[in-house]
């Protein structure tokens, strides 16, 4: 194991959160691991004005050096004003003028870094892929995190590389990925623009652009532990590099410490009660969430809600208010009041999944959710919708077999054919009463063990972390001319 740095050698690490609480939350959690342990000297994160609050108010406690770029609001007539995050979006087809905006914040960036006591480390998200370049102009080691765990990105930049599905017609035909002769993928896989061989444009050209910066950087740390992945680990540093390093799950970091942010107290504190009411009755609940990004079809929600109330099964929905239409609901509420529960307002999911009662989620796969229901213990009923979600969702149910898959078909959420109640109440019941369930829950809990372990004192992740500060700490940072 590692030596831990000493009080003198302490390196000071600056973070930059992508704006989109996804991203922004684990990087935050990284920042509470680095202050409990007392691994940093200084901890300073980079963020806009209008995000600033919410960050402020998930590191009480920490007392970061917090600096504020001015968001360029007049960037884009695309853009609707006050827009300083992803989750504001009125569509995620706003996303690429986003980007472009969010570029324009590496000037102020390079200033502040110029103004700052010396920088040991940046840990960056991916999708700055600029601050590489910024970063290099100080003699500042640069760390890419990406939202995501390490099946997907060594997946993706393999096909993108490989390209197996060069000759592949249909979306639903198999192709193998040569590393690993075991794993079929389809097109139905891979988002765009990994999906298509020869895809061209300005999703390409971005995620190319910070497929560059990535390999230029000092490494890439992942919110994920050996234990879960690590031939996929092993391939990536030994094949593509730079090195990954684990250093999660970091949302223990929300159970371990009661990390609540003020904002969800009233509304956390009524489903943690209608939760408490559950576990007295012995009641089981599924809990039911899709993320803060993806736009649900109306008439899909419909689906889910009439599923919902024919399982006869107790659940737990948190849906985005602007989704939620009495029109399309009717009566839903009244009808399941004595055994379900729907919340329009942004709630603490970890605390919610490690409740007792809750014993199935029907989850996006997102990463972040994946890694809480790992840490919770809770197994997944996997419905991907976007992004690297469908190969999460392959993960967990085929490599790791921790959750159970709704069939879906089509290429992302938004031109899918429509899921039928009578499928989704077939696997709702399935993951809760059924055998299959019973079966993803015992994998489920030994993997969540293995959780634990690997960031606890000596563990793989807790070693890992060790290891990268001391490195970076004997890094001496030599501003460039």
């Amino acid at each position: 194991m590692a030596a831990s740095p000493s009080s003198a050698h302490k390196p000071h690490i600056a973070i930059f959160p992508f704006m989109s609480k996804g991203h922004t939350i684990p990087l935050l959690h990284l920042a509470h691991l680095l202050h409990h342990r007392h691994l940093a000297s200084v901890i300073t994160i980079f963020t806009t004005p209008l995000n600033s609050p919410f960050i402020r108010n998930f590191l009480s406690g920490v007392e970061p050096d917090i600096i504020e770029l001015s968001f360029p609001g007049d960037f884009s007539d695309d853009l609707p004003p006050n827009i300083e995050s992803t989750d504001c979006l009125p569509s995620m087809l706003l996303f690429l003028p986003f980007i472009q905006a969010v570029k324009k914040l590496q000037p102020q960036f390079e200033l502040a870094l110029k103004n700052l006591p010396t920088i040991n480390l940046l840990i960056s998200d991916g999708f700055l892929g600029w601050a590489v370049d910024s970063s290099a102009k100080f003699g500042i080691p640069r760390m890419a995190f990406y939202g995501m765990g390490n099946f997907a990105t060594t997946i993706s930049r393999i096909v993108s590389i490989n390209k197996p599905h060069k000759h592949v017609s249909s979306y639903d035909d198999p192709f193998t990925v040569t590393p690993f002769p075991h794993l079929k993928l389809t097109k139905a896989d891979l988002s765009p623009p990994f999906d298509d061989p020869d895809s061209k444009g300005p999703l390409h050209d971005f995620v190319m652009e910070q497929g560059i910066a990535t390999m230029q950087s000092h490494g890439i740390i992942i919110n994920s532990f050996s234990e879960l992945d690590e031939i996929y680990l092993d391939y990536w540093n030994k094949n593509i590099g730079p090195k990954s390093w684990y250093v999660g799950p970091l949302c223990v970091m929300a159970a371990k410490h009661k990390i609540r942010l003020e904002s969800t107290e009233h509304h956390q504190l009524a489903c943690m009660q209608w939760l408490d009411a559950r576990s007295l009755s012995n009641r089981q609940v599924l809990y039911v969430a899709f993320g803060s990004q993806a736009n649900v079809a109306p008439a899909q929600l419909r689906e889910i809600a009439v599923a919902l109330e024919k399982s006869e099964l107790d659940f737990l929905w948190v849906i985005k208010g602007d989704y939620y239409d009495d029109v399309i609901f009717g009566d839903f509420e009244e009808k399941v009041k004595d055994r379900g529960m729907v919340v329009h307002k942004w709630v603490d999911q970890m605390e919610i999944l490690s409740h007792e009662s809750v014993k199935g989620f029907m989850s996006h796969c997102g990463w972040n959710s994946v890694m809480e229901s790992v840490v919770a213990g809770v197994p997944i009923l996997a419905w991907p919708m976007l992004a690297e979600q469908p190969l999460n969702a392959k993960f967990v149910v085929e490599e790791m077999k921790i959750g159970l898959r709704i069939r879906t078909r089509g290429k992302d959420i938004e031109n899918e054919e429509l899921v039928g109640r009578d499928h989704i109440e077939e696997m709702v019941r399935e993951l809760m009463v059924g055998e299959g369930g019973k079966e993803v829950a015992r994998n489920m809990k030994v993997l969540s063990e293995k959780a634990r372990v690997a960031m606890e004192y000596g563990g793989s992740s807790w070693t890992s972390l060790e290891t990268l500060v001391s490195q970076v700490s004997s890094i001496n940072t030599v501003p460039s001319d």
